[in-house]
This record gives structure tokens, sequence and C-alpha cells, in this order.
């Protein structure tokens, strides 16, 4: 038996608007709407110095993203999305909320110890339930559109 210990110095205290926010920004990108992503993340960042153009730029950077995931696997993925959100959001200067951001390194993390512990673990088949549970807890649309 042989038991690791990973510390990963993430703390996160949520809000009930930056929940809500958050299940409806994981929604947007299951659902593969960029554009609502887009709106949700600059909506919700506070002094968001971004132009017109940055933020038409950032919003359809973030539909190429959903449009280019095949897979349907965005969950599966949230690691390897997180940085081209981020590039974009530096390149358009549009101001991210650090829980969001927080909450995406904390699901990197944890995809990546996942990977290791359980190669054939897929995440999505957990995930999605999970983030449907909480969108009908917060009264939000449902996800059959993706089913």
């Amino acid at each position: 038996l042989r038991m690791n210990m990973i510390d990963c110095g993430l703390v996160l205290e949520m809000g009930e608007r930056d929940h809500v926010n958050l299940v409806k920004v994981l929604g947007a990108f299951i659902k593969k709407d960029g554009e609502l992503a887009a709106t949700l993340m600059i909506d919700t960042a506070k002094k968001c110095q971004a132009s017109e153009l940055d933020v038409e730029l950032f919003t359809a950077g973030i539909q190429k993203i959903c449009d280019d995931d095949d897979d349907q696997n965005f969950l599966e993925s949230v690691g390897d999305y997180l940085a081209d959100i981020c590039y974009l959001a530096c390149k358009h200067k549009v101001k991210l909320e650090a829980s969001f951001i927080n909450a995406a390194l904390a699901c990197e993390i944890m995809e990546g110890i996942a990977s290791k512990l359980y190669p054939t673990l897929a995440v999505q088949s957990i995930a999605l339930p999970m983030v449907f549970k909480a969108e009908v807890m917060h009264g939000l649309k449902s996800m059959k559109s993706i089913f």
C-alpha cells in the first residue's frame, strides 16, 4: 500500500454568485456555446480594460476553442483549454475572475492526478451529472441539448 499526498496550495471560497457564474460558464463550454462562455467571463470580470474589438476577438477565440473540441470532452481537457483561455485573456486585455482561474487550476490538477491513478477514468461521465445538478440547483436552463 502506498499513499501520496499533494498540496497544491490552492484555497478557494466561492460565494453563491461566484458558484452560479462558474456553473453557467461550465455549462456554456459543455454546450459548445463559446460566445456565451466568453460573455459570462467578461461580464463578471471587474475592471475589464478590453476595447470593443478586443472583446469581439476574445469571444471569437473562445468560440474557436469550443468548435475545435470535436470529441465534446471539454471536462476531460479543462487544463489544456485553460492555457488557451488565459492566453486569449492576456492578449485581449480581458480580466478573468480569480475564482474562475482558481477553480480551473484545481480541475487541471485533479485531472492530472486522476489520469495517473485511473488512466481509463472518463471524467466527463462523472462531471456532467454534477454540472447538470448544479444548474438545476440554481434554477438555470437544463442541459438536455447536449444529450
